[in-house]
Order: structure tokens, then C-alpha cells, then sequence
């Protein structure tokens, strides 16, 4: 789980390109245990935005999520206070894994891509294959 600024996370989600830039619709997020780094799936090595972390400091993970989630998460964090803390968490209990964004006692839910740091058979979404 990575613990960031509202605000932060904000900047962060402002700085996927539009659809027309990207090559795909996948957005990568990185979590190392100090920064959440953002970049596009077609282009893992260019950074766009990375934001520090705050409190809570767990193992690494990476994820895949799909850039149309975005826009929901920027309209329910927008009315919270820029200074709250968001944790932002793969989460691989089922199946599909999924990307969970976590403030003022709500949550948003959203399936991912690919999650490599999840177990083999938890990463993506199967298409209802049983893996």
C-alpha cells in the first residue's frame, strides 16, 4: 500500500496524457516503498509523475490499470482535503486483481491489466477463464 497526499496523487493522475498520446490504455503505476511512480504501458521507462510517500510504508508492487479509471477517481478525491492521505493498494485476494484507492472511509475498485507482483495466478483479469 502506498500513503499519498490527496493533493499529490491529483498531480499525479493530471499527468497521464490524453487518449490520442498514449499508445495503449494501460497506465503503469510503481510503488518502490517511498515513491508511487506514473508512466504508460506503452512506455514503462518514461516517468511522467512520481509522488512521495507518506506513513505507512509496505513491500513494493507494480500495477497496470486501465487510464479510463482515472477520471472517476480525480472526481471523488477532488472533494476531499489535498492534505488527507490516499492509500493506493493492489489487491489480489480474487480474481481479477484490482486497484483499490482508499480515503475518508470510502473506497473506489477498479480491475487491472496486469499485476506483476501478485501471485501467478491473481494478475490479470482473465476474461472469465479460471486461470
Amino acid at each position: 500500500m502506498a500513503q499519498v497526499a490527496i493533493a499529490d496523487l491529483l498531480r499525479v493522475i493530471a499527468a497521464v496524457p490524453g487518449w490520442r498520446e498514449r499508445g495503449s490504455n494501460g497506465v503503469r503505476l510503481v510503488y518502490d516503498g517511498s515513491r508511487l511512480v506514473l508512466s504508460t504501458a506503452d512506455r514503462p521507462d518514461e516517468v511522467l509523475a512520481r509522488a512521495s510517500t507518506r506513513g505507512h510504508a509496505t513491500e513494493a508492487w507494480e500495477l497496470t490499470m486501465y487510464a479510463t479509471s482515472l477520471p472517476g477517481v480525480r472526481v471523488w478525491l477532488s472533494s476531499l482535503d489535498g492534505e488527507q492521505l490516499v492509500d493506493v493498494s493492489p489487491f489480489w485476494a480474487g480474481t481479477p486483481a484490482l486497484v483499490v484507492f482508499t480515503a475518508s472511509g470510502g473506497h473506489m475498485t477498479f480491475p487491472v491489466i496486469d499485476c506483476p507482483s501478485a501471485p501467478a495466478r491473481r494478475r490479470a483479469f482473465t476474461g472469465g477463464a479460471d486461470g
